[in-house]
């Protein structure tokens, strides 16, 4: 009888506070997270009042030369951020043009790295990819670009 007790108020604390969680997450009502954490691909973050929004974008890939040879594709995870809602609108509109840009700079990149350099750069990879924001979606727009993954 007191395992049943012990068990019964067990279950009752970890579903209550699975259902606060619950609520705390989604206390914005409109069905995505308030955590500040970006949604699926294609996604944006939730706003809260003056913070930036982020549309995370599916992988990019690039060429890695070593000699001047393919030697393998990094995969590259990235976000970018905006600054309201009608830029996120102009974002999704251009994605097939803000893609081409990114890959064209991101080749373009890898051809000129220098044969020594071992390892990627990612302050010119972020340059690269802001300059292919500007480029595709005009400037302001895009204010910086995030990279999370470089692998």
């Amino acid at each position: 009888m007191k395992k049943l007790v012990v068990i019964l108020v067990a279950v009752l604390v970890l579903g209550g506070g699975g259902y606060i969680g619950w609520l705390q997450y989604f206390a914005d009502g409109s069905g995505e997270g308030a955590g500040g954490g970006s949604a699926s691909a294609g996604g944006e973050s939730a706003p809260m009042g003056d913070q930036a929004l982020f549309i995370e974008l599916d992988p990019l890939t690039a060429p890695f030369l070593r000699d001047g040879k393919f030697a393998h594709y990094v995969l590259l995870v990235v976000s970018l951020e905006v600054g309201c809602k009608p830029d996120i609108e102009r974002v999704r509109e251009m994605l097939p043009r803000l893609r081409d840009a990114f890959v064209t700079e991101l080749h373009t990149l890898a051809a000129t790295r220098s044969p020594d350099q071992r390892l990627i750069n990612l302050a010119r990879v972020k340059a690269r990819l802001i300059a292919g924001a500007h480029k595709a979606l005009g400037p302001g727009v895009v204010r910086d670009v995030l990279v999370q993954l470089a692998h």
